[in-house]
């Protein structure tokens, strides 16, 4: 059990860390990924789905990557073997899932920072494992424990964004 708890934060770490990253960049000027294209009378993504925030959450899981490589030597914990660069494939992942959430909450009419509850707390995550099961085979149970987890830590990190100032909203 011990091992899939491991993998799970293996796993998902460089997802929410990278889903957390374009928040960082919110006094930039920024390049939506919609480029302002509307589809009916509302944008397809909205501004908070910038080209910069990919790009920078794809670093970050790069970043992760390198980091739990080294754990993984440091510590000598027999994890799932994943590449730097395969962490920022499954954080480009992450952030297509976010994006997607985004889409669903524009066909909705919904305005960006609106409360969409679950859909706000695991469209990433579920982009981020699916990318992940592109690249490594992992038990479901991470897959469940992701579940559990994220939205109690995507609550949890959405107050700490809030209270420090890099979102507008704490949810």
């Amino acid at each position: 059990m011990i091992s899939i708890i491991i993998g799970a934060f293996q796993l998902l770490l460089p997802v929410y860390f990278a889903n957390a990253a374009p928040t960082f960049l919110i006094k930039f000027k920024k390049h939506p990924l919609d480029f302002g294209k509307k589809w009916g009378k509302n944008r397809l993504l909205g501004n908070g789905k910038t080209i910069e925030g990919v790009v920078f959450a794809c670093f970050v899981g790069f970043l992760t990557g390198i980091l739990l490589k080294y754990a993984y030597y440091y510590f000598n914990f027999s994890w799932i073997n994943i590449s730097p660069f395969g962490y920022a494939f499954i954080a480009l992942g992450a952030m297509i899932g976010d994006s997607g959430g985004s889409f669903i909450k524009r066909r909705l009419g919904m305005k960006r920072g609106e409360n969409a509850g679950l859909l706000d707390m695991i469209d990433f995550m579920v982009g981020g494992l699916i990318f992940a099961r592109i690249i490594s085979p992992y038990s479901w149970w991470i897959a469940i424990i992701g579940l559990i987890l994220t939205p109690i830590i995507h609550r949890v990190s959405n107050i700490i964004g809030y209270k420090i100032g890099v979102k507008k909203e704490p949810w």
